[in-house]
């Protein structure tokens, strides 16, 4: 019996909803979800993705985050020389042995490349979840370099998802070094749910963690945190005192790692 286009409009637009929510689905979760068939889910994200709200991946859909937002190179250029500054101080941070985390974004391959001009480390673990990160630091000296696994999102040239986070299960770091779109009173934030619960699950792995984030982001506040400031072992950025201040973030004596 043929279902009245209504309820297909209605189903599609909830299939739409949850993979916006979720950031990514595999079919079988959908069809979980939705109580429709395999055939049925295919059928609707060939619909939903030609209106250019989805993309469709090798085994499910992807909210169209991904395409929506800045491309790795886009991001790139800007605040070059902030990026450049927090960069070093990041890398100061770190041990010469040891194990640490570096996420995605383009502050952190900055910093990539800075650790990999440093010559006195003797076997620094690291892994990442950022391509860019990799190419940069692959065949460093001193550096033993792992890729967590994932889903590849191509924008931010960064592994995410379940499988990512399923990844960090045999991990533990000494340090982490992140990034974030928002930065506010209430914490660090960002606009997809997928890469704040990797990040908080990678917190959860690290002895100390250690935004790093420049003035750019200041005030703004994206819809999913990731952590407050009393969840973080520092803060690394060119903003002042006075303008994280005029934001309504006071971060205690230490914290503040200013560039």
């Amino acid at each position: 019996m043929r279902v009245p286009q209504h309820l297909v409009d209605r189903r599609r637009e909830r299939l739409r909803s949850l993979i916006r929510h979720d950031g990514f689905l595999p079919v079988a979760e959908i069809c979980r979800r939705l109580g429709v068939s395999e055939a049925t889910v295919r059928r609707d994200l060939a619909a939903v993705e030609a209106n250019g709200d989805i993309t469709r991946t090798y085994g499910g859909a992807l909210a169209d985050y991904n395409s929506s937002f800045a491309s790795h190179d886009e991001r790139s250029g800007r605040a070059r020389p902030a990026k450049a500054r927090i960069a070093e101080l990041a890398v100061a941070r770190m041990p010469r042995a040891g194990t640490v985390f570096l996420d995605a974004g383009t502050t952190l391959q900055a910093i990539a490349r800075v650790l990999a001009g440093r010559r006195d480390l003797t076997r620094l673990v690291v892994a990442t979840n950022s391509l860019a990160a990799a190419s940069v630091l692959g065949g460093a000296a001193g550096v033993e370099l792992h890729v967590v696994g994932g889903m590849f999102l191509n924008r931010q040239a960064a592994l995410m998802g379940g499988r990512a986070i399923r990844a960090l299960e045999d991990w533990s770091f000494d340090a982490a070094f992140l990034g974030g779109e928002g930065l506010s009173a209430a914490g660090v934030s960002n606009s997809h749910e997928s890469v704040a619960a990797f990040q908080q699950a990678v917190l959860a792995r690290a002895a100390r963690s250690y935004f790093c984030l420049d003035a750019s982001k200041l005030g703004r506040s994206t819809p999913h945190p990731v952590a407050g400031w009393d969840g973080i072992s520092g803060l690394i950025t060119d903003a002042t005192a006075r303008q994280l201040a005029a934001q309504g973030i006071v971060l205690p004596a230490g914290q503040l790692l200013r560039a």
